[in-house]
């Protein structure tokens, strides 16, 4: 494990902590243009995060989504203080921190703790596998599209739900999950493929390298390789992908 490793699990550990102060207390949620939602404990949490790591790696750049950043800087660290904040505000435990460092055009290392799960910590780093706690993990093996289970992001976000509609009818089953708990369990192989049409690069950058690293594959939706300047994703264990895409862009 790298050094840069270690620190990105520190410092999801301490915004965690951060995190937790508010969980599960009264707070002011405001609603952002996007339509999503952002507390104190968003701010608070990303600001000790960044803090972490600027005291370990002083000139540390950053993409996080609270603060904003540069994409065109060559390295930094892209932060999700609190994915799921909708769930942190309704007292659901499905939301997560989220870091991952982006190097020269690659997501070099991912992190993804979700702090109320049990084994809640998953990380990936280029190279050396992907990780749910100290066990190695990996995407699942199942190659048939009718056997497959299926989980997505909102659904509101897909403008033309028909080629949505049609791989639902195909695939073995389907679930609704909060989309990065839905990401976490591709990465460990307990499902095998997941949408989410509307993520930002914080939500799936530490998937880049995570599911890759744990055998998976991982695009656009249009089947055009992952990029941090892009919008939305598709992941599944690879053997699935190049039937999915096709569904997914097949004009209906």
């Amino acid at each position: 494990m790298s050094n840069e490793l270690r620190i990105a699990i520190e410092a999801a550990k301490i915004g965690a902590k951060t995190a937790l102060k508010y969980y599960e207390k009264k707070m002011l949620v405001s609603i952002k243009k996007d339509k999503t939602v952002v507390t104190e404990a968003d701010f608070q949490t990303e600001d000790a995060i960044r803090s972490f790591i600027l005291s370990r790696i002083p000139n540390a750049k950053f993409l996080a989504e609270e603060t904003g950043g540069d994409k065109e800087e060559e390295t930094f660290w892209i932060i999700d203080p609190i994915d799921g904040t909708r769930c942190f505000t309704r007292n659901i435990p499905f939301w997560c921190i989220l870091i991952s460092l982006y190097k020269k055009g690659e997501v070099m290392l991912g992190v993804c703790y979700f702090p109320l799960l049990h084994n809640g910590l998953m990380y990936a780093e280029r190279g050396k596998g992907a990780h749910r706690g100290l066990k190695k993990i990996y995407t699942s093996n199942i190659s048939d599209l009718s056997k497959c289970y299926l989980t997505f992001g909102s659904l509101r976000h897909f403008k033309n739900k028909k080629p949505l509609l049609k791989l639902v009818d195909i695939v073995g089953s389907v679930r609704g999950y909060e989309p990065t708990y839905g990401h976490f369990l591709l990465s460990c192989g307990s499902i095998d493929a997941t949408i989410d049409v509307y993520a930002q690069p914080w939500d799936s950058a530490p998937f880049k390298v995570i599911i890759e690293e744990a055998g998976g594959r991982i695009t656009h939706i249009d089947g055009k390789p992952w990029d941090i300047f892009g919008r939305g994703f598709i992941g599944t264990n690879g053997l699935l992908h190049d039937e999915a895409i096709h569904i997914l862009n097949k004009k209906i």
